[in-house]
């Protein structure tokens, strides 16, 4: 009879060491994920830019490709495609100018990685998709307008 007392309150005590870091791992820890939340919650296009880059001046390009329908017809799905043939790329960010939050994607980009994405975004209303490349030196940009017939953000 004491050894199953002794064996219950064991188990009773390593069950509440199991649930407090149970309850712990639940929490994020600063730093797990990084990302620039001003940036990603800006609503107007212009601020969104300027939290991630300054008033660094931009330069528009050629290299950079956005592969994108002219006329989406749902904006809920709208593939996109973005490559750039620029070097020592760092930063690569896609911008959908009239949609409630513009920031689409930021990637912080390693030396050799191939700036080549594809996804798939919601697009609110006809607008213009901006992409953004950043090298150690330079700000470049690259502009194309999307028409969408069927809207796919909800507004606020």
């Amino acid at each position: 009879m004491l050894q199953r007392r002794i064996f219950l309150k064991k188990l009773s005590d390593s069950s509440i060491y199991i649930l407090a870091i149970g309850t712990f791992l639940n929490y994020p820890i600063k730093g797990w994920a990084k990302w620039n939340q001003e940036a990603f919650q800006a609503k107007v296009f212009k601020k969104s830019v300027e939290a991630i880059y300054g008033s660094t001046p931009t330069e528009s390009t050629d290299q950079i490709k956005i592969e994108a329908p002219d006329v989406a017809e749902n904006g809920l799905s709208v593939p996109v495609s973005v490559s750039s043939s620029i070097k020592q790329v760092e930063n690569l960010s896609i911008f959908i100018e009239n949609n409630p939050l513009p920031l689409i994607a930021n990637y912080h980009l390693k030396d050799g990685m191939i700036p080549e994405f594809s996804l798939r975004v919601k697009v609110a209303k006809s607008s213009n998709i901006h992409v953004m490349v950043q090298t150690a030196d330079k700000l470049y940009s690259s502009t194309r307008k999307i028409q969408v017939t069927l809207g796919g953000c909800a507004e606020d």
